[in-house]
């Protein structure tokens, strides 16, 4: 098991939000700091660089497995998302939770590029 490490870079404010998003479509919770869905399933906020984000996730449940001592739960996550209103993202990765403690040990997810979007 490895020991933790503080952060060496900052974190990218549009993978923060759509990991921070990814957390709260699986365990809804109040102190996740992610904007809260709207009729039509999408959240919408400002990143803290000043764009603004609206963003589509789903996740699946995929299985229940054994790392190391532990038995953890992995999920799949693909959805969309559009910055400024012009640059779209498809959004996969897997997040995976201690299913004892349902702390999250590990969320990865990944933007492509799909250019530019119109709303």
């Amino acid at each position: 098991m490895s020991a933790w490490r503080p952060a060496t870079r900052e974190i990218d404010p549009l993978l923060e939000a759509v990991a921070n998003a990814t957390r709260a479509s699986i365990l809804p919770t109040a102190w996740i700091n992610a904007a809260p869905l709207s009729a039509d399933g999408i959240r919408s906020q400002r990143l803290r660089d000043g764009r603004e984000l609206h963003l589509q996730l789903s996740t699946q449940y995929l299985e229940q497995k054994q790392r190391g001592p532990r038995t953890v739960v992995v999920y799949a996550v693909q959805g969309n998302a559009v910055v400024d209103n012009r640059l779209g993202y498809r959004v996969t990765g897997q997040a995976v939770l201690d299913a004892a403690t349902r702390a999250f040990l590990d969320v990865e997810c990944r933007l492509e590029s799909v250019g530019a979007v119109v709303l």
